[in-house]
């Protein structure tokens, strides 16, 4: 088979189309469809070392297989009114007619046309024709052509059937001219030039493109093959085949040929690389929302954080009330006792303690035990709410995402791995939050929490108070200030003889006791915020540990898109160099 010769200059841009394809290969790998786009690519790159392609489509009985055999001079293909060509027909050169059986749905005859020494001619079945896998055949073997003649009929130009088929080829980026038969039906040259209008208007309208459009009767062609003298003339003039002949064998000569085939891959290429940018782009738009609702939960969490922080402070400072309370009431207490009129009731060290405990501590124990439990009731109801709310937040997430994807505006366009991991890893985010809900038993939750805060409190605050409530650790530890007082009253009792020293031993008794409230404060404080920071890392560690997974994949996917819309710009570049550097060469 005749190879189409190649220029040096031409040699070097077939070679960086090659590469350029290697590339885009490689990019493509992991998209759907990556196997179809590879065997493509190979079919491209293949046919570049091929004659120049000529593809012939249209809808059957517009008249494709009778402008092949007009432009033959003989009837090499069959002629009907309904479709007779049942596969791709390859017409190439040969010293004679030969017709080799039908491969994979391909028919290649061979005849001895000298045009066809350069040129091979490929013949599809309709493309509305009653078997649609002819439509899947003819849209597998257009990426292979080199340009491709569009044959409509004057008597129903332009149907919905060929503009939908047009819109498919013409996204391949081929140089597609149409050639407008059965011109023997109209009367008149203005009826000519109303239809050659009508499809160029609509061409330009619905498809965005000016077609080069060439109006024939390949009737007239071939009646001319038979009539004689000036009767064969006029019929030939009148089909203008010659025109369709000019533009075949001469104004399409090697060099136009030549900047055709170069140009072929890249307009495959082109779309390739178009649609890949646009899936990347979707994927790229969908991470950037996927990480929006992590940022929007991470945010939530930071503002739960805060909002637990000050309205533990005021639980806190409710629980610090009730110590205050506790001094106040015991200045007063040793201000009221330690008097010289009261001396005989100083010796009465039981008597006393059972006052003091009486009137300072009074019911401060049940009280502090009340606003703790409150405050884990507070804890663990906020922490269920926290979780519910990143549900209900995750859900509508995923709900969203399922109607884009039944809208075809994420899995097949952004490909199914890419899809189902990312769904998997957010259902499985949503479900885990959706378990924790449901099995939450908020007794059992403020029960554990209650023992881990009364425990820590008791223990670290109170020391060896631990093992009883807090409360009653409490107790225990103002008890020992009830001690002290005891003491230094009894002290008082047994220095009577000095009256001055009452007023001291009132002043050491009030010190002592504000110094133990005071201890009794700050140690309450300290072991129950660590405590509280425990506990609210531990909720806000336990919903971040459950998003983590997802968290990770949206970075991981975003890096990788990054990197890829880098590779389909760069590769882009590159196409645009070449067809750059094609167009210059044809000048």
């Amino acid at each position: 088979m005749a190879k189409v010769v190649l220029q040096e200059r031409q040699r070097t841009l077939l070679q960086k189309e090659r590469a350029i394809a290697q590339e885009l290969q490689t990019c493509l790998t992991g998209f759907e469809g990556a196997d179809a786009y590879a065997a493509t690519l190979r079919q491209i790159t293949t046919a570049l070392d091929d004659l120049f392609l000529l593809v012939i489509v249209g809808e059957f009985n517009a008249g494709k297989s009778a402008c092949i055999n007009a432009l033959l001079h003989d009837n090499v293909l069959e002629e009907g009114v309904i479709p007779t060509t049942h596969q791709i027909t390859i017409l190439r050169y040969g010293e004679q007619r030969s017709e080799g059986q039908p491969t994979h749905g391909i028919l290649e005859i061979t005849y001895p046309a000298d045009f066809l020494r350069e040129i091979s001619f490929v013949d599809t079945p309709g493309v509305n024709a009653v078997l649609r896998e002819h439509e899947q055949l003819t849209d597998e073997f257009v990426p292979r052509s080199d340009l491709i003649l569009f044959i409509t009929s004057v008597d129903r130009p332009f149907t919905q059937s060929e503009r939908l088929f047009l819109e498919r080829i013409r996204t391949w980026g081929k140089k597609v001219v149409i050639i407008l038969n059965k011109l023997d039906l109209l009367r008149s040259q203005s009826d000519i030039q109303k239809v050659i209008n009508f499809v160029r208007d609509n061409c330009k309208q619905l498809l965005g493109f000016q077609p080069q459009i060439i109006p024939v009767s390949a009737l007239l062609a071939q009646q001319s093959r038979t009539a004689v003298g000036h009767n064969a003339i006029e019929l030939w003039e009148r089909s203008r085949f010659g025109v369709l002949e000019e533009f075949l064998f001469y104004t399409l000569d090697e060099k136009e040929r030549v900047r055709l085939k170069l140009l072929s891959p890249l307009g495959v290429m082109q779309r390739m690389l178009t649609e890949a940018q646009q899936t990347v782009q979707q994927r790229a738009v969908l991470l950037a929302e996927d990480a929006r609702t992590m940022g929007t939960i991470d945010e939530q969490l930071r503002l739960y954080r805060e909002d637990m922080q000050q309205n533990f402070q005021h639980r806190l400072s409710q629980i610090e009330n009730i110590v205050l309370e506790m001094r106040g009431r015991g200045d007063r207490f040793l201000d009221d006792t330690i008097q010289l009129t009261r001396i005989l009731e100083l010796i009465q060290s039981e008597r006393i303690r059972s006052a003091f405990e009486r009137d300072v501590i009074g019911d401060s124990a049940t009280r502090i035990d009340q606003t703790v439990q409150e405050l884990i009731d507070w804890l663990v109801a906020h922490e269920h709410r926290l979780w519910q709310d990143v549900m209900e937040y995750l859900d509508r997430r995923r709900k969203v995402s399922v109607v884009n994807a039944n809208n075809n505006e994420m899995i097949g366009s952004v490909t199914r791995q890419f899809d189902y991991d990312r769904r998997t890893l957010l259902q499985s985010v949503a479900r885990t939050a959706s378990t924790v809900v449901k099995s939450y038993d908020r007794q059992a939750e403020a029960e554990e929490l209650s023992q881990a805060l009364r425990a820590s409190v008791a223990q670290a605050a109170l020391a060896g108070a631990g093992g009883i409530g807090l409360g009653a650790a409490i107790v225990a530890f103002v008890g020992t200030a009830a001690a002290d007082v005891s003491g230094i009253l009894a002290g008082v009792a047994l220095l009577s003889l000095g009256l001055y020293l009452i007023p001291a031993r009132r002043k050491r008794a009030k010190t002592a006791f504000d110094g133990k409230m005071e201890e009794l404060r700050t140690r309450l404080r300290a072991a129950m915020s660590e405590q509280f920071q425990k506990e609210l890392n531990n909720a806000l560690n336990r919903v971040q540990d459950a998003i983590a997974p997802y968290t990770r994949f949206i970075r991981a996917e975003q890096q990788k898109t990054a990197t890829m819309q880098e590779q389909l710009q760069q590769l882009n570049s590159e196409m645009q160099r070449v067809r750059t550097e094609i167009e210059q060469m044809s000048k």
